[in-house]
């Protein structure tokens, strides 16, 4: 299996990581907007712990990871690009409350299934379309603080800017399959640099510590 399961495994390490450092903020300012990167973290991590299950220990999993993953698709990123865009706005509606954050999971993952078990629209274009937009939203987020930097640095806009490319080239270009990539399988490329997108958002921590006055943290 080329080893499928570890890159798996470090993808969902790291998407733990991350929300687990996001979990922190949501016992302060932003706390919706906050929630909504850690339930996308976790999306992300269930369906790489699942992959990681399938691909080395029981592939009788398979239909379980292919639900988790899709879910993934449907949810993570946008709720990602909804969440940072909501904190760069500095959106007061669930600055001090998790509650708007559980509508917007809400409605985003009962959108995304309705459409994708309707038969309006295919599971996949769902996956896309909502990906998409979802990594729009992130890019918008970065560009916006690369030109008008408010609680980034330039630096900081670059990484969280180049995480959202990274994920576009990724699927585009090196999708999933046992075929290999530089001697390596696509699918361990395709975890290696989901991962490395994953982590990019640890750049974006600075745009939920605020102080009350609007002072860098």
């Amino acid at each position: 299996m080329h080893n499928l399961w570890l890159l798996d495994l470090m993808l969902g390490l790291t998407a733990l990581l991350l929300a687990n450092q996001y979990w922190y903020l949501t016992r302060a300012q932003f706390q919706s907007a906050a929630l909504m990167l850690v339930a996308a973290l976790a999306f992300i991590a269930l369906a790489a712990i699942a992959g990681a299950y399938r691909y080395g220990i029981d592939p009788g999993v398979t239909e379980l990871h292919r639900a988790l993953t899709r879910l993934s698709g449907y949810a993570a990123f946008l709720l990602i690009g909804i969440g940072l865009l909501w904190v760069r706005l500095g959106l007061r509606w669930g600055a001090d409350s998790r509650a708007p954050a559980y509508v917007v999971v809400a409605v985003v993952l009962a959108s995304s299934i309705s459409l994708g078990e309707s038969g309006l629209l295919a599971p996949r274009w769902v996956v896309d379309l909502y990906s998409t937009l979802g990594l729009l939203l992130w890019l918008l987020v970065a560009l916006l603080e690369w030109v008008s930097p408010r609680r980034l640095s330039r630096k900081q806009a670059f990484v969280l800017g180049g995480g959202a490319v990274l994920v576009a080239v990724n699927v585009l270009f090196v999708g999933t399959g046992a075929r290999q990539l530089l001697g390596l399988a696509r699918t361990n490329w395709f975890h290696l640099l989901l991962a490395i997108s994953v982590f990019s958002l640890l750049s974006a921590r600075p745009l939920f510590t605020r102080t009350a006055d609007g002072r860098r943290a």
